[in-house]
């Protein structure tokens, strides 16, 4: 007769081996998913870190190498991405390659996704560079190999990241207290590169004063000039109700107070306000430089003594100011890509101003 607790020890056996094997195969996946998770991370990084160092190539930039640059420079973007993989390592390997593309990105959202760098950009379309990084078959050193999941026919797996960049245009930022016509921008600016018009004439109609061929046109502003039917600019307390000299000469010296906004209604000042012209010159590029670079609003139009909503912000280069019997600010509409950055990010029409690249998804 059989020993029914001999039979019962050795259904046990069988299990507890059935459960061991199962235990097994969980802890193996377990290793191999860790191991995964940490190569996946790691080409993250490296995407991101390669993308961030292509983007701000987009632009003209010394130290990209393409300071005249007009138009976005996809080449040289895509160059520095690729030159940075070689930075970073998977499982303690240097990378060797990665798959660079490039196109614009809506901030929007409208659309979705990276769009060919032929289409005509909208106002929240901005070039972007992508960088996808894998460890499969043929790119940096294979596959990744399972160390005991392959007792289960897994031998190895593939993983990949991808990572896109932009160099945005803030909604936000603490202005110099000047505002300018959008008049201006829509016959001086270019809105497809981003970037000043450049003068063809020395002496073109509607300007009081010489330009160079082949530079950004120069301007004069204050209330009582004008460039052809375009106001030129004018004094603004920001939002703040004054019409005070000593209000804004604070800001010019010490920066605005305030966060303004696109949309903020900003207080235009009536009259020229004499004694501002020459703090300014003493801050200007004819001056100790401070306020040589200056990010300013933008409105539809510059009517004094009258709050205006801020339709952008514009960078500009302040070359001097005349305290004389003219009483104005030479200044030159700019896209530098060093002194018109600020910190911060957003998403704005792009008068010149930026924010460091970042990344988008």
């Amino acid at each position: 007769m059989n020993n029914p607790a001999k039979r019962q020890r050795g259904g046990i056996m069988i299990l507890s081996g059935i459960v061991l094997t199962v235990l097994l195969a969980f802890g193996a996946l377990a290793i191999d998913i860790g191991n995964l998770l940490m190569v996946r991370n790691e080409l993250q990084n490296a995407a991101d870190a390669s993308a961030m160092a292509g983007a701000p190539c987009l632009y003209a930039r010394s130290d990209c190498g393409n300071a005249t640059a007009t138009t976005p420079d996809w080449a040289t973007a895509i160059t520095r991405a690729n030159n940075f993989i070689g930075q970073n390592k998977v499982q303690g390997t240097a990378l060797s390659n990665a798959t660079v593309t490039y196109g614009y990105w809506n901030m929007n959202g409208t659309p979705t996704g990276l769009q060919p760098s032929t289409i005509t950009p909208g106002t929240y379309d901005y070039p972007a560079v992508r960088v996808t990084v894998s460890k499969e078959a043929g790119k940096n050193g294979g596959a990744v190999l399972m160390s005991l999941a392959h007792m289960f026919g897994l031998e190895d797996a593939a993983v990949t990241a991808t990572a896109t960049a932009v160099v945005s245009h803030p909604n936000a930022l603490r202005p110099f207290p000047l505002v300018l016509d959008k008049c201006l921008y829509d016959t001086y600016w270019n809105y497809t590169t981003g970037s000043p018009k450049l003068a063809t004439e020395v002496n073109p109609p509607g300007f009081d004063l010489p330009q160079v061929i082949g530079q950004p046109y120069f301007f004069k502003a204050t209330s009582t000039y004008k460039v052809g039917a375009c106001e030129a600019g004018q004094w603004s307390s920001l939002l703040t109700d004054s019409n005070s000299s000593n209000f804004i000469r604070d800001m010019i010296t010490n920066g605005s107070p305030d966060v303004i906004a696109l949309g903020d209604l900003l207080w235009i000042q009536p009259g020229s306000k004499n004694a501002l012209y020459p703090v300014v010159n003493d801050c200007s590029g004819a001056g100790n430089k401070t306020c040589e670079y200056v990010r300013v609003p933008v409105v539809e139009t510059i009517d004094t003594h009258s709050r205006q909503p801020v339709l952008a912000f514009a960078c500009v280069r302040i070359l001097s100011a005349e305290s004389g019997s003219g009483k104005y600010i030479l200044f030159q509409m700019s896209a530098d890509p060093t002194n018109c950055q600020v910190s911060g990010s957003g998403v704005g029409p792009n008068y010149g101003v930026t924010t460091p690249a970042r990344l988008v998804q």
